[in-house]
């Protein structure tokens, strides 16, 4: 996902240059005395000069509306991957939590294992020494 990000990145940046000197070329609207007669150009000039600025003017608003994809889409994925990173800080953080409380159980059991090991071996002794008894019963 980051390569991608890096991807796009720098296709943008190569976008933007293309818009930059795109409408660096295109030739200003000349709005005058001259606008009104059609100037000194004859009909050949303003076609050559009409097919080139037109070619400016298309290349202008495909690159701008690559430029506006290509951000959007940028923006996309980096929310994604800050989401993704935030998600598994808190599933780092709900594991660690997880353990912990593991690790507290595991040194709780030993303790009440300890305590459970001395009444085992009363309630072993008292079964044995009924067993004895009994015995003792039937055999008198």
């Amino acid at each position: 996902m980051q390569a991608l990000v890096i991807v796009i990145n720098i296709l943008l940046i190569l976008v933007a240059l293309v818009i930059i000197v795109a409408v660096l070329m295109q030739q200003g609207n000349r709005a005058g005395l001259g606008a009104i007669g059609g100037g000194a150009e004859t009909f050949f000039g303003k076609s050559k000069a009409k097919s080139i600025e037109a070619k400016l003017s298309r290349i202008t608003k495909i690159a701008a509306v690559v430029f506006i994809a290509l951000a959007i889409a940028c923006t996309i994925l980096t929310a994604r991957i800050s989401n993704i990173k935030e998600a598994s800080k808190e599933a780092i953080a709900l594991e660690d939590v997880v353990t912990e409380e593991a690790a507290e159980e595991t040194e709780e059991e030993p303790a009440t294992e300890e305590a459970a090991e001395p009444a085992a071996e009363e309630a072993a002794e008292t079964t044995a020494q009924e067993t004895e008894a009994s015995t003792e019963e039937t055999a008198a």
